[in-house]
Order: structure tokens, then C-alpha cells, then sequence
């Protein structure tokens, strides 16, 4: 799940600039010239205004007129790292430390700087050295933190943020990385606690308690989350943004009304939010109300169509009320727009195969293997669509390929049985049929195609055993009647046969009646539709009501 986050950004809870003077542990250093001191103090002036372009050439006359200082290469590190050259500013902090290396400052900004840039080894290295200089040193103790955080090191990361908040106090953006820290260290009862003392004390702040509310969700702690989003709502009403999250709390704690709600009344107010609309798509999905799962997810694809998800489940919402064409479409846009993501293509095959586009369906299932050659069942599934196609030769080498990986599948044993039966090869049909039944001792199908094999071998007693199973499964298989009706013609067992026969014409008296049947409804539907259509309808015969 995908949360808003708006905690503020490290720099701007201890400052991007440090001032450019020695630290207390900093060795005493030949004065620079006034000229010099001249140029430090403008440029960090500049500096602290955040004018680094004018800065800068101050900062670099400073260290030509002061080469041995160093406060004018920690400064000018500093405004290298402002301008976004990394390695012009490390070059300067690792010139201030040979020239000083009780800088703890400057051991501090290089420890900051290699954290930025993701050396996290060298970058706790520094700032483990920076806090033995200076164990009060806020800016270490804090970069120190969102190290360990990287790192997953959260209980140690929880210590660092406690030791920011006694040194600078209880700034709410450090109360909020200290609970999220706690949290991941499973500091459960404290985190908690830190949450409802920022709560209580911002308590009329709605920009603390949305954030401390994101912070809650993000740690499934959906109740407290709810309560503060809803507060956060009575400051501040008909604020989208909270309204949507305040739907997602209470989606995870299935409170399902109040979170299409909720939901609603941000779509209301903000049409265009797509990830509302996905959400009450969900929520409807989730209660099957496809109709209405489909509304929502057309909305989200509307306002966000680069989404491949949205797609997807779109897709998936078509797909369950049957309208296979149309749940291909969206599918194929999904893998269209994700095109690594195997789901996609393998539920656009699904849908081609279900709309009979077979030759779409093979293809789709290929773009599955390749992506991922584990997928369960997929060298049937392509095998199979091959089939279909009486495409049989290339339909058994993937069939053939799935039984090398999983020699008992028993639908690849069926469909590779069938495919040998049509191509004549009855031992092998024979063969693989056997395995298959002896496998799936009810499968029906597999039954009567071994029955078919038996018969076409003249191996009748075999054939005829092996219809009598069919029908033991499938009572009214009216083909394996009249199979058995002719094996036992052939035979010379005219009783046996003679009951077959009647069973074999019962059956297709019964299906010429469901014909005249379905035949005389669809006239009458066609009929109906006409009417509708002309806004007339027939006079029913005398005596009949209407």
C-alpha cells in the first residue's frame, strides 16, 4: 500500500548549512590575514542566505589567501555540496581534516555528504568519529540516525533520534522519524507513546497529526490512524487528501461503509483523484458488485491511464461477469504499459482463450514463459491452445515439455493422449491415456478417448470395460451408448446392445426436445426484440389472455 508521505526532509529539520566555524575540539591554527577573514565572513554570510553562486568565489579567494585554514575548506566544501559537485566538496572536507583532524565539523559535513551519496560504511565511519569528538553534536547524531535507518538498524537509529530531540527538543518532525524508527524496531509501547504525547500536544495542528497519522498507517496501527485523520478532518473539512487517506484506514480495518465514504466524498470533491476511484473499485470488488468495481475502475484508468494496475483490475472485474473481449482489451493494455509483469500477459491469454481468439491466447501464453519459464501449468496452457487450433504437432511440444517438468500432469497426459489418438499412434495414445486414468481414475474424457484407442485396436472387451467406466461417471454420455450399442453388435451380444440402443435413442429423443426448445425460445426472444424495436406486438388468438 502506496501512502502520501509529507514528513519534513532531514535538512530542513537541522538546517542544510553549518557555520564555517572550528568545532571545540578544532586544534588552534594560525589566524587567517584580514583579507582572508574577510573573504570567510562574506562568503558565509552569502552562504547562510543561501547564495551559493555568489559565495562561492569568495570562499575559493579564501582558501588562495589561506591555504592552511581550515574553516575556509570546510566552507568551501559546504558550498561545493549546496552547488551539487559531491566530489569538489569531499576533496575540501578531506583538505580541512588533513589540516585539522580534531574538525569535528568538518568530519561531520563528510560524513553527511557520504551518507548523501550512499557510501553508507565510509559515511558511518566519519560520524561515528564526529560523535566521540563531540558527543553533542545534533547534526552527527541525526545523520547518524537516517544511516541507520538505511541500513534497517532501527533500534540504534531510535537511540540517535532520542539524542537529536534532548539536544534540539521536541521538534514534531524528529518526534515523527524517532516513531517511525521505533516502530520498525518493534519499540512498539514507546512509539506509541511518543504518538499520543505529539498527539496531545498538537492537538489543534492538523499538518502534525496528518503526518502523525501517515506515520501510524505506514505501521498498521489503522485505529489511531483513523482517529487522527478524522480529527484532522473536523480542522480541516473537505480536504481530499485526507479524506482519501482516512478511507484507506478504514479499508485495512474493513470497516467497508465508512471507507466508501469516505471515499466517495473525496471523489466528489476532487473527480479527478484516480487513486480514490481505484480504492472504491476495490471495495466494490471485494463486496462483488462487479457492476459497480467496473464504474470505479474505468474512472481511475481515465484520470490515470499510465497505471498498469488500474488496468489490470479492470480487467480482472470484466473477466468475472464474462465480457472476455472487453477484459482482453484491458489486459493487454496493462502488459502494454508493464510490459515485464507476467500476470498481465498471462490474464490477457486467459481472456483471448475464454473469447476463443486461440491464436492470441498461444501467443499471450508465450509472452508468460519467457517472462517467467516457473509459471505454473504454462507449457500446457500453450500446448493446449495449439490444440485447439489443430495445430497438433507444435501443440506436443509443449505439451511434451510440460510432462518433462511434471510427469503426473494429468491434463497434458490427456491432451497429448488425444493428439497421438487423432494422429494414429494408438500405443503411444495408449500409453500415456492409461498413465493418465490410472492417475485421475474419474476423469471421464480420459476414459472415453482410452475406450477409443481400445476400439480402434479391436481390443473390444477393453473398449467396452472402458466405455462402461465413462458411463459409470457420466450416466447420460450419449456417445458412449452408442459406442457400446455397436461394440456389443459386433460382438454378438444382441441383449447387451439392445439395451444400449434404447438407452442411445431415450438420449436422443431428449436432446431433439431441448433443440426444438431452445429453438422455439430464441424465436420468441427474436420476437420480443422486434417488437420493442417497432413498439408493436402481435394479437394474441381469441380466447387467450394477453
Amino acid at each position: 500500500m502506496k501512502w502520501r508521505a509529507h514528513l519534513v526532509l532531514a535538512g530542513a529539520v537541522l538546517g542544510l548549512f553549518m557555520p564555517a566555524a572550528a568545532s571545540p575540539q578544532a586544534k588552534p591554527a594560525p589566524a587567517p590575514s584580514p583579507a582572508a577573514q574577510q573573504a570567510i565572513d562574506e562568503a558565509g554570510d552569502l552562504a547562510q542566505k543561501g547564495e551559493f553562486i555568489k559565495a562561492e568565489p569568495l570562499a575559493r579567494k579564501a582558501v588562495a589567501l589561506a591555504p592552511n585554514s581550515a574553516v575556509a575548506h570546510n566552507l568551501l566544501g559546504l558550498i561545493e555540496e549546496q552547488l551539487k559537485r559531491p566530489a569538489e566538496a569531499e576533496a575540501a572536507y578531506r583538505r580541512a581534516l588533513r589540516l585539522n583532524p580534531g574538525f569535528s565539523a568538518a568530519r561531520g559535513n563528510l560524513g553527511n555528504l557520504l551518507l548523501q551519496e550512499g557510501k553508507l560504511e565510509p559515511a558511518r565511519k566519519e560520524l561515528l568519529q564526529t560523535l566521540k569528538a563531540d558527543p553533542k553534536n545534533a547534526r552527527a547524531h541525526f545523520n547518524l540516525a537516517l544511516l541507520l535507518v538505511r541500513a534497517k538498524e532501527y533500534a540504534a537509529a531510535a537511540e540517535h533520534f532520542a539524542a537529536v530531540r534532548q539536544l534540539r527538543g521536541d521538534d514534531p518532525s524528529l518526534i515523527l522519524m524517532y516513531i517511525g524508527a521505533a516502530f520498525k524496531a518493534e519499540q512498539t509501547q514507546p512509539a506509541l507513546q511518543a504518538a499520543d504525547e505529539l498527539a496531545r500536544s498538537n492537538a489543534q495542528d492538523p499538518r502534525v497529526l496528518f503526518n502523525l497519522a501517515l506515520v501510524l498507517a505506514q505501521e498498521e496501527q489503522y485505529e489511531k490512524a483513523s482517529e487522527l485523520f478524522s480529527r484532522v478532518n473536523e480542522l480541516r473539512p473537505q480536504t481530499p487528501e485526507v479524506l482519501y487517506n482516512l478511507g484507506i484506514a478504514y479499508h485495512n480495518l474493513k470497516r467497508l461503509d465508512d471507507a466508501a465514504g469516505a471515499l466517495a466524498e473525496a471523489a466528489d470533491i476532487k473527480p479527478d483523484l484516480s487513486e480514490a476511484h481505484f480504492r472504491l473499485g476495490l471495495i466494490a470488488s471485494e463486496r462483488l458488485d462487479h457492476d459497480n468495481a467496473i464504474l470505479e475502475f474505468q474512472h481511475a484508468v481515465k484520470f490515470s491511464p499510465e497505471r498498469a494496475q488500474y488496468h489490470y483490475l479492470l480487467g480482472r472485474e470484466q473477466f468475472a461477469v464474462g465480457r472476455w473481449e472487453l477484459a482482453a482489451r484491458s489486459y493487454s493494455k496493462a502488459a502494454e504499459l508493464d510490459s515485464k509483469q507476467p500476470l498481465y500477459s498471462l490474464s490477457l491469454g486467459n481472456a483471448l482463450y475464454r473469447a476463443e481468439n486461440y491464436v492470441g491466447a498461444a501467443a499471450a501464453f508465450e509472452t508468460v514463459a519467457q517472462l517467467d519459464p516457473q509459471t505454473e501449468d504454462i507449457q500446457y496452457l500453450i500446448g493446449y491452445c495449439y490444440r485447439v487450433q489443430g495445430s497438433l504437432d507444435r501443440a506436443l511440444v509443449h505439451l511434451r515439455q510440460q510432462l518433462d517438468s511434471n510427469p503426473q500432469h494429468a491434463q497434458a497426459l490427456a491432451s497429448v493422449g488425444f493428439i497421438l489418438l487423432e494422429q494414429g499412434d494408438l500405443a503411444g495414445a495408449q500409453a500415456q491415456l492409461e498413465k493418465l486414468v490410472s492417475l485421475a481414475p474419474d476423469d471421464m474424457d480420459g476414459w472415453f478417448d482410452l475406450a477409443r484407442t481400445y476400439n480402434r485396436q479391436k481390443q473390444s472387451e477393453k473398449a467396452i470395460q472402458a466405455f462402461l467406466r465413462v458411463l459409470s461417471l457420466s450416466p447420460d454420455n450419449i456417445q458412449a451408448h452408442y459406442q457400446l450399442f455397436l461394440l456389443y453388435t459386433r460382438n454378438k451380444q444382441p441383449d447387451q446392445a439392445k439395451v444400449q440402443l434404447a438407452q442411445f435413442q431415450r438420449l436422443e429423443e431428449m436432446e431433439k426436445i431441448a433443440r426444438r426448445e431452445e429453438t422455439a425460445i430464441s424465436k420468441a426472444r427474436r420476437a420480443q426484440a422486434e417488437e420493442q424495436q417497432t413498439g408493436t406486438s402481435a394479437v394474441p388468438p381469441s380466447g387467450e389472455n394477453r
